[in-house]
């Protein structure tokens, strides 16, 4: 089977001509046999056909390419090169993916999208800077990259050529090109230079651009800019700029086409016409310039916006303000202009028209505004537009233009004014954006129009595909001679390419004899006209080839381009060529009296380029050109002295500066931009096939697809072929170690034909369609090897479904025996069941029938046996009462018998023992008397004494040992003693716990009696209210009548003092003039303050008395009447009385309220008693020395009266209540209060009375009789001063001893308050007691408990009290002694001057040793050494002496000196060191170090911070500090402004902390994220054409370091320990990974969303795995969750990969990509490739998706931006850290080389 044959086999895909979609999909129905001819098809819109072939097959149809390289990011990698393939991969791209970019070779297509795309921004400019070309997706930003690389690498000159018909979006590519320019190679200190260069496209866009049937920002001239760049130690800087213009279309300026405007710059102005009323501008329809064609706007864009963003980028460039008000001076002349009317002119005398001649109005109001504005002479212009001036060999004749002539020389000279308008703003365009430095290497991009052809085409049309078939030839020459150097960098053999040479086409036009040869010719000849030169060219250029004259008439020709044969209408072509305007009209403009009019009309065309490329040779380029002097300045002289039979044609003028360029082109290396315009509606992504593939043409893309297809277009790397077509070999044919033959042998065993590959020394060159053949081999082999699998697959389903069925079958018979079994048991039992119900029922009916006959039985058998029982107890009763009677009966009777039996026999007894014993005491008396008895009796009297004598002797010996015995007995009795003591303190703990549990039954009591007292108190509550509205009453009026008394009192005092001062002598008056004046005032001011005091008492007790009678709260009575008011106390002392009551007491709340209500009651009545008080003793004072003494003692007794009264209704009201002990605490305060008062005012009596014994003594002194001698009246004088200095003193005294009762009745109130609130804590114990439940033990133990606890707090709070008097004394011990040792340092200071050396040496030693004994963690220095230990401590501060020291060393020798500034109070020293050590750190961030030496630093900074806070007497930061920590505060300087600095120096040390190790991951992140070496495949199935992606580059192991992953987390690491090392805080480390962790999901990220080619199935499971290695690390650290936050983007971009894409996995994807945007979920489905046999992915997937995702609620501020900002630093936190190291501790290490500047103190 031949390779046609089985690739047209049945079911491949083909393409087919279509007569609306030029290109229609369909499927072979039959295999294709050799010599067949025709083939059964079946279309895509399900028709079946038949395709007719040829004999030989020549015609088979063009082979759809492989699905794994549809939507291929490079048109030349399709195995397929021919027009289908490339127009399906461009709208599978354009319409599906939405990608506007795609590669063909070196050239970039871009297609117009006609709708906001986020792929410009500033994230999108840093994702391609420093990317190869094939790296991310394509890009109008990778190709200025590879320029921009390209220019630094090898600083040559290098294009970017930009083309495409109107509308396709060349200006807005070539501005986004000039804007990555100005991004990457812009500089901090040439920001200007950018800004001009961006700000040059709005005023070029002004001038030269308009709106157009095609396009609403249409360019209507060629632009070329030249973008200057410097080298500046290896890096590119912008310099400047020149821009190029070529061909402005003047035409528009005076005619437009419908639907079309005229340049944007009038518009605009009309639209700002409000700004220069002087313009005298109307509205845009008004003018005939501007409304012609009917479309004088453009939707979305406002022109008057437009006008002042035009106007600021011109101002940016350096027009000054005179020049912008004389341009659009110009600007409004040309409207004007269009509007001034040439009209028929009549013959004199007669109404007959003069066709020959034409007039202007004299009154033409335009006309008079046109000359005004650009000042000429009206009457001049007016002239030559209506005459014209022929030149003969002696005269000048003048002859009257026609109408249409006249209209013609207006129209001229509009263009004309235009035009040179144009090119004076693009010279100051030049001038501004080139700053004149020395020119090193440029970029150029050239903006031109691309091929045109239209129904009509002219003058315009050809020259513009003039300048296209040169820059073809151009872009042919430079792609042919790329394939060539590829074959031969590559190795292989090759053969020439054929391709278009399109020379003879350039010949037809630009030759001798050619088009324009033949034009300009024509244009010199006097009577020349179109149909002459049409006549020439059908006669002269017929032997060309490319030329074709038409088959009918003569008035057009065709030229046959390398896109399409156009044909062109000769009218207007020798017009448009001479471009002339009337001399004289140009005279007249080049005498106005506005100088930018001269300056712009004395312009000549000159070709800046042409000048530019041949003064200047380039460096780096292919060709250096350079003209001879003489030349130039012929060519010069020229230009500016110019004739009519010299000028230059425009045709000429444009053929030289197309020379020029294609020169300057040649000298560089070009890029390539097509720009295409997918429809005419301007819809956004919308595509029209056959306008697109006439573009494709047009734009040389599918020549340069042709190129390709002629030599070897499709290209594998060895590995890349190796991994995906190794199963096409057999297993002996595949060898692992030698990648290259295994590859050849793959191909040489499927591909006979030798010339259908060659094998490079990297690549394996493909022929055309090779790899769709190989491809389709390995689809027929994997689907071989998967039917085989498939099918074991299905038979072990099978099998296993099977079993499992064998296995449920039996289960279920099983479980149905088991349940059969059951039931039959169950009925069994039922029967049992039913058999013992019925005989327990049947037993029970018995059983209740027996049981009611045996109650009825039983009833009547109780009856009656009760009856007989009661009858048979009354006889018994009976019975029993009379045997009782007679027992009684009986037993006395027998009693009585017995007595008197007993008394008979004890008579007789007694008788006879007397006779007895009588008779035997006569028988001893006899025995007695006998010897015998004696003996007996003395018998034993010896043996007594024998046993007498030995214990005699035994009593001797026991006297001896007790007497050895009686010295112990004192220590016995001590012994004894300190047993009683022991017994005696026993007994003292025993009665102390008796009286504690008496104490506490007494407090119960004392509660039981408040209880009941509060309980009549609450009773008496309503009778009291009543009372104390009346009293209240009475109290108000009482409180008047002393305010008028006061008031009278005043009024008395001021009549009294202005008859005093009439009675009184001259001296005495100046005397106390300042004294009563001063007591005038005092005595007003003590009026407004005791009527304030009155007004505030009443309102406190208005509030009182509500709260006392309305509100429920919880207080005690000393606790209500503590809140807001007076306290009884001497100058207003407060009470501080505050006793709080336990809210279980609630239910006695209304017992509280009343004592409330009285003790505010008693409390108001002291206030105002007191007030009263106040007033009275203050008036009595003031007025003591005005008045009389019975005038006085009048007032004062009347005041007492007063006050009596007062004293005895408080009395009265007192008694009433029944006093608690608040009530006590009050009635003795008021008690003292009082005492005090009489004493205060007795005292006040005798210096009232003193003071006016000596006032009547100088009142009897009269004016007249004032002749005393002037000692005495000096003496008088002197003892009046004394005594009021006496009485200043006692005042004094007196005020001391207020004061000082003042201050003691403080603290016994805060005593009294501080016992009650212990006493009602005692109580509420007390009472939750009282009323707990009924459980008493437990509820005992509890109290116990809190009893105890509550004594704890006591015994706690007393230490913490006691511990504070100790720690205040300890600190003033400390500040003794640190005064005492600065003394000590001074005086030693001064001894070691003052003697000598030797004495001053043991000096020194004594204190050295003295100081070790007690450092005090100060370091002393000299401000003059301030520079050098900054600097040593920032040059010995190396990684490894750090390592080796204290964390954060360096901040604790800076703090130390800082502590010695403050010791010293040296304000200068320690800001001085503070912003010389800021100024320091800042120099070393701002300049490349180690990242160590930032860590270090960072760590330092951070730990100044915490010892400026922790030291900086600061109450948050000192909690933790030691007592001697606090003695070391800072006394003298407060710190927080640099401790606001430090943090700013703190956070940009992190930041550029954070952008150095950025900089090296950056290019670890991709290969360690996106590749894995262990799950290798290959990425990429087609290879980029000449160019190489760099994560294959990078994701190699350095030097053997392994997987790029493990480098990542290696490097990870290293920094890991780094900061562990120098002692970064956790907290500190974990925010720097966390935003690395951020860096490398957006490095990822970004570069995932720029790459479609690895958006596959297999990079999510890449994806997840080393995110996983990375997320293992950090929990090995033990770091936070947090940390891995920022990695939630990339998980989710690698489940979403890995995720299915179904329609109804829609709402499953929102789910999961919740922290993805819409637009980054999105561009990975769009860019997602599908494998071989995946789903394809359907427009109503997307379409659901994007829905759900739109309606999705996410709070997200870019939600068109589908990439990540790299840039963004997420904010550093600074916590507080306590530090317990102690500053007397650290010792200053001598490596350091610190010690002649530092010292310890």
């Amino acid at each position: 089977m031949s390779s046609e044959e089985m690739l047209y086999a049945k079911g491949a895909k083909i393409w087919v001509t279509h007569a609306e979609k030029v290109w229609e999909s369909a499927t072979l129905e039959e295999n294709y046999r050799k010599g067949a001819g025709f083939l059964k098809i079946c279309t895509e819109s399900g028709s079946l056909k038949e395709f007719k072939l040829k004999p030989d097959g020549s015609n088979l149809p063009p082979l759809r390419n492989p699905a794994i390289l549809v939507g291929q990011n490079d048109l030349t990698t399709l195995s397929y090169l021919h027009e289908p393939g490339v127009l399906y991969n461009l709208r599978v791209r354009f319409c599906e993916r939405q990608i506007i970019y795609t590669y063909c070779g070196i050239i970039l297509v871009a297609i117009n999208p006609y709708a906001e795309m986020p792929l410009y921004g500033p994230s999108i400019i840093r994702a391609y800077r420093g990317q190869s070309m094939g790296d991310l997706e394509p890009h109008i930003f990778a190709l200025a990259e590879e320029a921009y690389t390209k220019l630094e690498r090898e600083n040559c000159n290098l294009s970017i050529i930009v083309s495409g018909e109107s509308g396709a979006g060349k200006t807005v590519s070539a501005k986004y090109a000039m804007r990555y320019f100005a991004a990457v190679g812009g500089s901090e200190s040439e920001t200007q230079v950018e800004r001009k260069v961006l700000a040059s496209s709005p005023i070029m866009e002004a001038f030269g651009n308009a709106k157009t049937t095609r396009n609403d920002n249409s360019s209507r001239f060629g632009k070329f800019t030249k973008l200057l760049f410097k080298n500046q130690m290896g890096v590119m800087y912008l310099q400047g700029a020149t821009v190029h213009t070529y061909l402005l279309e003047k035409s528009r300026v005076v005619y437009q086409a419908q639907g079309e405007r005229n340049y944007h710059i009038f518009y605009q102005l009309c639209a700002a016409r409000a700004k220069y009323p002087e313009l005298l501008l109307d509205h845009q329809d008004k003018f005939q310039f501007l409304n012609m064609g009917g479309a004088p706007d453009i939707e979305r864009v406002s022109d008057a916006d437009q006008f002042n963003e035009t106007a600021q980028a011109m101002t940016v460039l350096g027009f000054s303000f005179q020049q912008i008000a004389e341009i659009v001076k110009i600007l409004a002349g040309i409207l004007h202009l269009g509007n001034i009317e040439v009209a028929k002119k009549y013959t004199e005398g007669s109404e007959e028209e003069d066709t020959d001649s034409c007039e202007i109005s004299h009154n033409d109001i335009h006309l008079q505004i046109t000359g005004d504005l650009l000042r000429v002479k009206t009457e001049d212009l007016r002239r030559w537009l209506v005459m014209r001036q022929i030149e003969s060999v002696n005269e000048h004749v003048l002859i009257p233009n026609s109408v249409e002539a006249g209209q013609a020389a207006r129209d001229a000279l509009a263009k004309h004014i235009y035009a040179k308008l144009f090119q004076y703003i693009g010279g100051v365009l030049n001038k501004s954006l080139n700053n004149g430095s020395k020119q090193c290497s440029f970029i150029g991009v050239l903006d031109i129009y691309g091929f045109e052809t239209f129904e009509v085409n002219s003058f315009e049309q050809f020259c513009i595909n003039y300048a296209n078939e040169k820059l073809q030839q151009q872009f042919n020459q430079h792609v042919f001679k790329l394939e060539q150097e590829e074959y031969l960098k590559e190795g292989i053999t090759w053969t020439m390419i054929d391709f278009y040479d399109n020379q003879p086409c350039i010949d037809l036009i630009e030759s001798r004899l050619g088009v324009l040869d033949l034009l300009d010719e024509e244009c010199r000849m006097p009577k020349g006209s179109d149909e002459s030169w049409a006549g020439k060219l059908i006669g002269k250029c017929s032997k060309f080839p490319h030329f074709e004259k038409p088959r009918f008439g003569s008035t057009s020709f065709f030229i046959k381009h390398f896109s399409d044969t156009v044909e062109y209408d000769v009218n207007g072509f020798l017009e448009k060529n001479r471009d002339t305007v009337s001399k004289e009209l140009t005279s007249v403009m080049a005498m106005s009296s506005m100088s930018l009019v001269k300056q712009v009309m004395a312009l000549e065309d000159i070709d800046t380029l042409g000048v530019d490329a041949n003064t200047t040779s380039t460096l780096g380029g292919r060709v250096v050109i350079s003209a001879g002097r003489k030349q130039e300045l012929n060519e010069t002289r020229r230009r500016v002295v110019p004739s009519k039979q010299h000028r230059k044609t425009v045709g000429s003028q444009f053929q030289e500066s197309l020379a020029s360029l294609i020169s300057t082109l040649h000298a560089t290396t070009p890029h390539y931009v097509r720009c295409i315009k997918p429809n005419d509606e301007k819809i956004a992504f919308k595509w029209e096939t056959a306008k697109i593939v006439q573009q494709l043409r047009a734009c040389g893309v599918l020549e340069t697809v042709r190129i390709s297809a002629a030599g070897f277009p499709s290209r594998w790397l060895y590995p890349d072929f190796y991994m995906r077509y190794q199963l096409l070999a057999h297993r002996s044919k595949i060898d692992k170690n030698d990648l290259n033959q295994s590859c050849r042998n793959i191909v040489y065993k499927w591909i006979e034909d030798e010339d259908k590959s060659r094998f490079g020394n990297t690549q394996i060159f493909f022929r055309a369609g090779q790899v769709a053949f190989l491809e389709q081999v390995r689809a027929n082999l994997r689907k071989k090897y998967i039917t085989i699998v498939q099918s074991v697959v299905r038979r072990f389903i099978y099998r296993r479904r099977y079993l499992r069925l064998q296995m449920v079958i039996r289960g279920i018979q099983r479980y149905a025996r088991g349940y059969m079994a059951r039931e039959r048991v169950q009925k069994m039992r039922e029967a049992r069941a039913a058999l013992i119900l019925s005989k327990y029922a049947k037993g029970w009916l018995c059983r209740r029938r027996y049981l009611r006959l045996r109650h009825s039985i039983a009833g009547i058998q109780t009856y009656a046996r009760g009856m007989l029982a009661r009858r048979k107890f009354y006889a018994l009763r009976d019975n029993y009462r009379a045997v009782q009677i007679q027992r009684f009966v009986r037993g006395v009777l027998a009693r009585r018998a017995y007595h008197h039996k007993r008394r008979n026999i004890i008579i007789c007894q007694a008788a006879v023992r007397r006779f007895l014993a009588r008779r035997k005491f006569k028988r001893m008396k006899a025995e007695a008397k006998t010897i015998s008895h004696m003996e007996n009796k003395y018998m034993g009297l010896e043996n007594k004494i024998i046993s007498m004598q030995q214990r005699i002797d035994e009593l001797n010996r026991d006297n001896s040992n007790l007497k050895h015995k009686t010295s112990e007995i004192s220590v016995l009795k001590m012994k004894l003693e300190m047993k009683k003591n022991l017994e005696g303190e026993f007994k003292n703990v025993k009665a102390a716990c008796m009286d504690k549990d008496m104490l506490i039954a007494a407090l119960n009591k004392q509660l039981e009696a408040e209880r009941d007292e509060k309980m009549q108190l609450l009773q008496e509550n309503g009778h009291a209210q009543e009372e104390w509205l009346t009293q209240k009453q009475s109290y108000c009026l009482a409180n008047e009548e002393l305010r008028n008394q006061v008031d009278q009192m005043i009024e008395m005092a001021k009549n009294a003092e202005a008859t005093q001062r009439d009675q009184n002598v001259r001296m005495l008056a100046e005397i106390d003039n300042d004294e009563l004046n001063e007591a005038y005032q005092r005595a007003i001011k003590d009026k407004e303050v005791i009527e304030n005091e009155n007004y505030q008492l009443k309102e406190e007790l208005s509030r009182f008395q509500q709260n006392g009678v309305y509100s429920q709260r919880n207080r005690s009575a000393s606790n209500a009447s503590s809140q807001n008011e007076e306290d009884v106390g001497y100058a207003s002392a407060k009470n501080t009385l505050d006793i709080n009551r336990s809210s279980d007491l609630h239910s006695k709340s209304h017992t509280f309220v009343d004592c409330t209500s009285l003790v505010v009651k008693l409390r108001s009545i002291l206030e105002e008693e007191k007030s009263k008080h106040k007033v009275l003793q203050d008036q009595y004072i003031k007025l003591a020395s005005r008045y009389k003494p019975t005038e006085d003692s009048f007032r004062v007794s009347e005041l007492e009266v007063e006050n009596e009264k007062l004293r005895s209704e408080h009395d009265q009201l007192r008694t009433s209540i029944k006093h608690g002990v608040e009530i006590n605490e009050l009635n003795a305060q008021h008690a003292a209060l009082q005492e005090e008062v009489r004493r205060r005012r007795d005292e006040c009596i005798q210096l009232k009375a003193v003071l006016l014994q000596q006032n009547q003594a100088l009142r009897s002194f009269e004016p007249e009789s004032m002749h005393l001698r002037g000692s005495d009246v000096n003496e008088l004088l002197e003892a009046f001063q004394s005594q009021k200095l006496v009485n200043r003193q006692l005042e004094d005294e007196l005020k001391a001893i207020t004061e000082e009762h003042n201050s003691k009745l403080v603290e016994m109130t805060q005593e009294i308050e501080r016992l009650h609130n212990e006493q009602d804590e005692l109580q509420k114990v007390i009472f939750e007691s009282i009323d707990a439940s009924e459980d008493a033990s437990v509820d005992t133990l509890k109290q116990n408990d809190r009893y105890l606890r509550r004594e704890l707090q006591k015994a706690v709070a007393q230490f913490l009290l006691v511990q504070e008097e100790l720690k205040l004394a300890n600190a003033k011990l400390q500040a003794y002694r640190q005064n005492g040792g600065q003394l000590e340092h001074k005086l030693e200071e001064e001894m070691s001057r003052s003697k000598g050396s030797g004495l001053s040496n043991d000096v020194g030693a004594n204190v050295t040793k003295q100081k070790s004994q007690n450092p005090q963690g100060l370091m002393k220095f000299h401000s003059n050494d301030l520079d050098k230990i900054l600097q040593r401590l920032l040059s010995t501060m190396t990684p490894r002496t750090v390592v080796g020291l204290l964390p954060g060393f360096p901040a604790y020798l800076i703090f130390m000196c800082i502590r010695y500034t403050d010791l010293t109070n040296a304000d200068d020293d320690v800001r001085e060191l503070l912003s010389k050590f800021v100024i320091q750190i800042k120099k070393m961030h701002r300049t490349p170090h180690p990242i160590e030496n930032r860590v270090i630093w960072l760590v330092n900074s951070i730990t100044l911070l915490n010892l400026l806070k922790q030291y900086g007497d600061v109450e948050e930061y000192v909690k933790l500090n030691t007592e001697k920590q606090n003695q070391q505060q800072l006394k003298n300087f407060n710190l927080f402004e640099y401790r606001r600095v430090i943090l700013d120096l703190i956070v940009n040390l992190y930041q550029a902390l954070i952008m150095q190790i950025q900089g090296l991951l950056d290019p670890k992140i991709v290969p360690a994220i996106l590749k894995n070496d262990e799950i290798q495949r290959g990425r990429q199935p087609h290879g980029m054409r000449g160019r190489t992606t760099s994560i294959g580059a990078v994701s190699s192991p350095e030097h053997g370091g392994g997987p790029a992953w493990k480098q990542l987390i290696g490097q990870l690491e290293h920094f890991y320990k780094q900061f562990q090392h120098f002692g970064l805080d956790n907290c500190y480390s974990e925010q720097i990974f966390q935003q690395l962790l951020y860096f490398v999901c957006a490095v990822a990220l970004n570069c995932l969303m720029l790459r479609g080619d690895i958006c596959m199935w297999e990079t999510g499971m890449v994806i997840r795995y080393n995110i996983g290695c990375i997320e293992d690390w950090v929990h090995s650290k033990k770091m936070s969750n947090e940390v891995l936050a920022p990695l939630s983007p990339l998980n989710q971009v690698s489940q979403l990969l890995q995720s299915r894409k179904s329609e109804q996995d829609v709402q499953t994807i929102c789910d999961l990509c919740t922290s993805l945007s819409t637009a980054q979920v999105l561009k990975v489905m769009k860019s997602y490739k599908l494998d071989d046999y995946e789903n394809e992915i359907t427009n109503v997937f997307l379409e659901k998706l994007t829905k759900e995702l739109n309606a999705r609620q996410t709070q997200k501020s870019n939600s068109d931006e589908f990439t990540m900002d790299q840039k963004f630093i997420q904010p550093f936190k600074v916590v507080f850290r306590y530090s317990d190291i102690k500053l007397e501790d650290i010792e200053l290490p001598s490596h350091l080389n610190l010690d002649e500047f530092l010292e310890k103190i």
